[in-house]
């Protein structure tokens, strides 16, 4: 069976006899009061809760099945090598969740929780200290990070992700997870630019890096009043709209929000994909985009063009250059040219790493390549 997130989203806003051991459990809202989610690829939701007033990452699976449950089991198994004070692990909770189907029927879902890393985004703490030009914060974090990239490097990750590093007040980092695309080296460079160069500011000619701390040269997402609009580095309005949510530019483009849909916006705040998707998830790494309108999701290009000549049942995120998909309730890849790269056959499938992704057909799990041959 597959699960949506909409059941998932409404048993978090009405809790009351959905849980089974999480108890006093709230969502997560952003601005608008939309609960906050992720979706980490491998067939999985995050949401971000409160349990007991301490902030947590329950991660849920969107099959209702037995490798569902065995999958999740696979992270815990793969987390537990990875402790330590960056990373914290999953902990199985067992029939978590109860939903019921569209018959009325309940069943139960395992889920995976941990503790949420306690502080701001990388992202938002080199923007924040790049305006008040705090050196000595940034050369802190710097040698914190350093110490983080050989830490993932020991324990042999895929890589660590700008957006999944968070900021203690003191300067301590913590990850929350891990990227397919190796960042690391370019996180090093931000951080080892310093603060004040023409490189970091644009000034003089000088075309700001893509990988500036604003994260798109100089122009910064900041709250108005009751929208969000963007600004450059003296506060004045730099493209002339305000969404009721918004996001920093990657690689060119920004997710924006409005009453009617999500939607893409380019630099000077053109729409490339106009606003009136469910939700819309921008890879600034490999240029597509995964938008969901009436439950179906498709791909598209960074200029907008719809690149899936059909829809899918669920889209995950891009790694190694492939995108898991769901079909008809069968798991396939997709190319980032929207090609079925690998036929939607499977009963279940993993996000490529490292080559290959883990697929099961027929009772029987087994490894695939980026060409679909059995490994």
């Amino acid at each position: 069976m597959i699960i949506t997130i909409a059941q998932y989203v409404e048993a978090l806003t009405s809790p009351d006899g959905r849980f089974r051991t999480l108890e006093r459990l709230y969502p997560v809202k952003d601005e608008s009061g939309a609960p906050l989610l992720s979706m980490p690829g491998h067939g999985l939701v995050d949401l971000e809760v409160m349990i007991e007033g301490v902030r947590h990452t329950m991660r849920c699976p969107l099959r209702c099945d037995g490798d569902a449950a065995a999958g999740l089991r696979g992270h815990v198994e793969k987390d537990r090598g990875l402790g330590g004070r960056f990373f914290t692990e999953w902990r199985v909770a067992e029939a978590e969740i109860v939903l019921f189907g569209e018959d009325g029927a309940a069943f139960e879902v395992d889920v995976l929780v941990r503790p949420t890393p306690v502080g701001e985004p990388l992202a938002d703490f080199l923007a924040r200290v790049s305006m008040r030009e705090e050196r000595e914060a940034v050369s802190r974090v710097s040698d914190n990070f350093g110490e983080l990239a050989r830490w993932a490097e020991s324990v042999g990750t895929g890589g660590i992700a700008m957006h999944r590093v968070g900021v203690a007040p003191d300067g301590a980092l913590s990850v929350k997870a891990f990227s397919a695309t190796d960042e690391t080296r370019r996180i090093l460079e931000i951080l080892g630019r310093g603060i004040g160069s023409t490189a970091l500011q644009g000034e003089g000619g000088t075309e700001a890096s893509e990988y500036d701390f604003d994260g798109e040269g100089n122009v910064r997402c900041v709250r108005d009043g009751g929208g969000w609009m963007y600004v450059d580095r003296m506060g004045r309005a730099v493209i002339d709209a305000v969404w009721t949510a918004a996001t920093p530019f990657r690689g060119g483009r920004a997710e924006v929000e409005t009453r009617a849909g999500k939607g893409l916006i380019d630099i000077r705040g053109r729409e490339v994909l106009s606003a009136i998707y469910e939700e819309v998830m921008w890879d600034d790494y490999w240029d597509i985009a995964t938008v969901m309108t009436e439950g179906r999701w498709s791909l598209a290009d960074r200029d907008g063009r719809v690149l899936t000549a059909e829809s899918y049942d669920w889209l995950g995120e891009c790694s190694e250059g492939l995108v898991l998909a769901v079909r008809g309730g069968r798991c396939g890849f997709l190319d980032t040219a929207g090609r079925e790269a690998i036929p939607c056959i499977y009963d279940d499938a993993s996000s490529f790493s490292e080559g290959c992704a883990l697929v099961s057909l027929g009772g029987e799990s087994f490894f695939i390549d980026p060409r679909g041959r059995r490994i």
